[in-house]
């Protein structure tokens, strides 16, 4: 049995710690092995660490001198896991009792990098645990199962970041969440497919399940706000993992067309998530020799892997 470290990312969060942190000790320990449980607070200014100190001494708590997004924040909790799988773990997902003990035996296989449970999100009707793939324009798009269907295990697109098992020394190969996503939305995407490029790969595990309260923060983000950070993060996404010419060609084309009529409809959120991903350059380039000097699967491969009609 592998130990296990959970890590969980906390901003304001004392309502949901105190609902749903029960529901991930009482999962840990029904592994019948080593855990712990780390939370990372993001500079939270509500009663999270009073709580925690209070109610759960045992856990450890990591605290930002400021607040620094999502993906630094996992990123912190991360590197100061101490057993071979980190669970990372949303505060608004609540686990039921037998979720992490499936999901541990798929790391016997040298080659798996993340297992999902089924990660139901009753709000959306989606299990977002089950990510196909599909193409269009030059993009690729990740599509939930709906609530109720059937899965067996199977090959994902990306482990959704909400609540999913990495094994430790791949997920610090990787160097955790690329952090040029921040603040949000993307960064599970990206680690997912970078895996994917080495040959990693991302399963998901039907026989464990949690429950998912989706977007309980970033619903209250202003609307154009998220769309622009949405906007710019997907290129930024494309622009450092595409490498098959015809994919790539297809997004760059597509984009341009859209840059030429964008303001037919005075559609300005597009045009500023593109100028934000162009100060973040540097950071794809980065992110491409990376990549390019160590992969082992095209993108035909790995959507030809995950697409819908896969497991």
């Amino acid at each position: 049995m592998f130990g296990v470290s959970a890590v969980i990312p906390n901003y304001n969060g004392v309502e949901l710690l105190r609902e749903n942190l029960p529901s991930v000790l009482a999962s840990l320990e029904r592994t019948g092995g080593d855990f712990e449980i780390l939370v990372v607070d993001d500079c939270s200014t509500d009663e999270s660490l009073a709580f925690l100190r209070e109610t759960f001494p045992a856990v450890k708590v990591l605290i930002n001198s400021r607040n620094r997004g999502f993906s630094a924040t996992c990123n912190r909790g991360f590197a100061q896991a101490r057993f071979p799988v980190v669970l990372c773990i949303n505060t608004d997902v609540r686990l039921e009792p037998g979720a992490v003990t499936p999901l541990l035996g798929h790391f016997a296989d040298p080659e798996v990098f993340a297992v999902t449970p089924n990660v139901l999100a009753e709000r959306e009707g989606a299990n977002q645990g089950v990510m196909t793939s599909s193409t269009r324009r030059g993009f690729i798009k990740g599509h939930f199962w709906p609530l109720g269907r059937q899965s067996t295990v199977r090959e994902n697109l990306y482990a959704v970041g909400a609540c999913v098992a990495y094994r430790t020394s791949m997920l610090r190969e990787l160097g955790g969440y690329a952090e040029m996503y921040s603040p949000y939305l993307f960064e599970d995407v990206d680690l997912s497919y970078r895996a994917w490029k080495l040959g990693w790969s991302s399963l998901h595990e039907p026989e464990a399940t949690v429950h998912h309260a989706s977007s309980g923060t970033l619903n209250k983000v202003k609307k154009r706000n998220r769309r622009i950070i949405y906007f710019r993060n997907r290129f930024l996404f494309h622009w450092s993992n595409l490498t098959d010419p015809p994919l790539l060609l297809a997004n760059l084309g597509y984009t341009a067309f859209r840059l030429a009529v964008s303001w037919l409809w005075m559609d300005t959120a597009f045009y500023v998530s593109f100028w934000g991903a162009l100060q973040r350059l540097g950071s794809v380039r980065a992110a491409r020799r990376e990549l390019k000097s160590r992969m082992r699967l095209c993108d035909r491969e790995i959507l030809g892997r995950t697409g819908a009609d896969q497991g």
